[in-house]
């Protein structure tokens, strides 16, 4: 079964927000992706194949 991973309009305004505080979150959300591509099922179901998944930003400080 093929899945494909969207994000929402809002999703990449507050993650270009967001990564100009946390340098790492790109490489923290491409880490994710490469993750969902091997376990699409990752993270908590929402019901209808809708998963939502929590990531933890590292800080580098």
């Amino acid at each position: 079964m093929a899945f494909d991973i969207e994000l929402t309009p809002n999703f990449q305004k507050e993650a270009k927000k967001l990564s100009r505080k946390y340098p790492s979150l790109k490489n923290d959300l491409s880490n994710l992706f490469e993750e969902l591509a091997e376990e699409p099922t990752l993270g908590t179901s929402l019901g209808r194949n809708i998963f939502k998944v929590l990531l933890a930003i590292k800080i580098q400080r």
